[in-house]
């Protein structure tokens, strides 16, 4: 590979950041342009863009309602950033009162055209209250500054710039006379401009663009809500699901902290204090319903210390709620914070040991619980060390609701699973079940032999095979002789254990493909497939012979019998009931004509075989 010249690599490194400082520097300018005068110079592409009115303003503590006049000398005031926070401690000496001037210079084209009819300003969120003074004239405020004093300090507002506050000389002063609050709340979370958006531009596109931002926080506070409403739906229908009962609260406790974070809450005709009531009850009751809802969701008991820990956070929660003003909020706030350091600590040393011992939910929360802290810890810093960040307290919510989501719904779908499993197991031990009853309905109790259904299925199955092959088969019924006088001389057991020998006789002498059942009483049916007359009466003479010439032994007692048999070939056209009925005559003049006989039924008449 050829080796590139350093003079080369030197000198498109130059370039590449020739071209980024142009890039910052044109977008600087068509931020705000400064004059001659040192004014940032507005124009008409920089209005319709909007112009940000974040940096350094005049900057001056104390009160004096002449400071709003375009006149005032403001060249001896201190700087201080917009967005900024006081320093600590705030103004004390002037009562937490002081003001903000920022100078700006319009394009003259812009008052020619009349394109500052709608010319507005977007304000942030400013500790405690303030009023917006445009060319010395008032145009709006938040809040209400001493001595009426009413503390609203996170509310967003666009206000309508007159034309009239626009001087001749096309230079627009905007004063901003702000009260930091009573002392014990500056010296909590200290005064000023603290965040948000600071802009200039049109009323209609800054309204809009407001309204736009405050959009995704809507969504997902109606989301969070849904969730939580869904669940507790589900836990009302089964009380024992207390795993959604919690989650479905949790979900309900953020879903309202989100909306009190959002805009949208000035929309409900509630006042300031009550609204931050709210936020700040949910959130101090977050920990309890965390707690419940985690040691629930893994399974887990919760202690006699945990539980007052637990406790602690719902007393904090209604005390916060139901004390009156909002020191108790600014005096609490940092405490409740710290409060919570060694629940995140705990839940962490749990869930990580749930993981080691192989907790199917653990890894989900776990990694949940990460964001959540991440973004706790973020937020911990604004308030405590004001650091410049944007509050991350809804994301790791999220995060959590998320984490806690996805785990319930492993759960679910393990415990469907499970179920799934369990259902196909008893379906298959339901079947089996079904199969031994079915077997057992054709099936002889005492001989084990088929019983009348059971052949007679059988013999159904025969005669459609027999259509398809064409090959026929015979029946043989077959009695024990002179059973009842048998049974009424050695008794009903002995005669039970002969039908039994019978069977068993008649079983060891076919084939595997015969079928033999106990008819009735005495009473044995053969069916042979595929199986002539002759064929059939040869068995059955043997079998004759068999019975005849054994030797029955019960209680000390050698017994003999004979059997007679009536046979019948099935033939196309007839019924098995009709088959059966020539086997049944045969076996009658069997018995007619000696008994220990086989005879065969037929459509001529009948044959004696032996």
């Amino acid at each position: 590979m050829a080796q590139k010249h350093p003079i080369r690599l030197i000198s498109k490194a130059f370039l590449l950041a020739t071209g980024l400082f142009c890039l910052l520097l044109a977008g600087s300018l068509t931020q705000a342009a400064s004059t001659t005068d040192g004014l940032p110079f507005i124009t008409g592409e920089n209005l319709r863009e909007g112009i940000s009115l974040r940096g350094q303003w005049r900057f001056k503590p104390g009160d004096s309602i002449a400071w709003a006049t375009p006149a005032v000398d403001d060249s001896s005031w201190s700087s201080m950033a917009v967005p900024d926070r006081w320093p600590s401690g705030g103004f004390p000496e002037s009562g937490q009162m002081a003001w903000y001037r920022l100078s700006l210079r319009l394009d003259p084209e812009l008052v020619r055209e009349s394109q500052i009819s709608q010319l507005a300003v977007r304000i942030g969120k400013v500790l405690s209250a303030y009023e917006l003074y445009a060319g010395g004239k008032l145009v709006g405020g938040v809040g209400s500054l001493p001595p009426l004093s009413e503390v609203i300090y996170d509310q967003e507002r666009v206000f309508a710039i007159p034309t009239s506050a626009i001087s001749k000389d096309n230079v627009l002063i905007l004063a901003l006379r702000v009260w930091g609050g009573d002392e014990a709340l500056v010296k909590a979370w200290s005064g000023g401009p603290i965040s948000g958006v600071y802009m200039l531009g049109q009323y209609r596109e800054l309204v809009l663009e407001g309204m736009v931002s405050e959009v995704p926080g809507l969504l997902f506070c109606a989301l969070i809500l849904g969730f939580g409403c869904y669940y507790l739906y589900l836990y009302g229908r089964n009380r024992k699901l207390s795993t959604y009962l919690w989650f479905g609260l949790m979900a309900l406790n953020i879903g309202i902290y989100g909306l009190m974070l959002t805009q949208w809450k000035y929309l409900f005709d509630i006042s300031f204090i009550a609204m931050k009531k709210i936020e700040l009850g949910a959130i101090y009751i977050f920990p309890a319903l965390a707690i419940q809802m985690l040691w629930s969701l893994l399974r887990l008991p919760i202690g006699p210390l945990l539980r007052a820990y637990q406790v602690s956070f719902v007393l904090v929660s209604m005390i916060v709620v139901v004390v009156p003003g909002d020191i108790i909020h600014y005096q609490t706030l940092s405490w409740w914070q710290l409060w919570t350091l060694p629940a995140i600590a705990t839940a962490l040393w749990v869930m990580v040991g749930q993981v080691r011992v192989g907790n199917p939910e653990a890894k989900t929360v776990l990694l949940g619980a990460i964001i959540f802290l991440a973004t706790a810890i973020n937020d911990l810093l604004i308030d405590l060390v004001y650091l410049d960040s944007v509050r991350l307290a809804p994301l790791g919510f999220v995060a959590i609701l998320l984490a806690m989501a996805v785990s319930m719904a492993n759960r679910f779908t393990a415990m469907y699973s499970k179920l799934e499993s369990e259902v196909a197991e008893r379906t298959a031990d339901l079947s089996a079940a079904n199969r031994r009853l079915a077997e057992a309905a054709r099936v002889d109790h005492l001989t084990g032999l088929l019983n009348r259904r059971g052949f007679t299925e059988e013999a159904e199955t025969e005669i459609r095979r027999m259509f398809r092959s064409g090959k026929s088969f015979s029946l043989v019924l077959t009695d024990v002789d002179n059973f009842k006088s048998f049974n009424d001389r050695h008794g009903h057991v002995c005669g039970d254990h002969v039908l039994k020998r019978m069977a068993s006789i008649l079983e060891e002498r076919t084939r595997d493909v015969d079928r033999i059942a106990r008819w009735g009483g005495e009473e044995f049916i053969l069916l042979l497939p595929e199986t002539e007359t002759e064929g059939a009466a040869n068995l059955a003479e043997k079998l004759r012979e068999s019975i005849a010439e054994n030797v029955f032994e019960f209680d000390n007692q050698r017994l003999k019998i004979t059997m007679t048999f009536g046979i019948a070939s099935f033939r196309r056209g007839e019924s098995l009931d009709t088959c059966i009925a020539r086997a049944d005559t045969a076996l009658y003049h069997g018995k007619e004509g000696g008994r220990n006989k086989v005879m065969i039924g037929n459509y001529k008449g009948l044959s004696v075989v032996s």
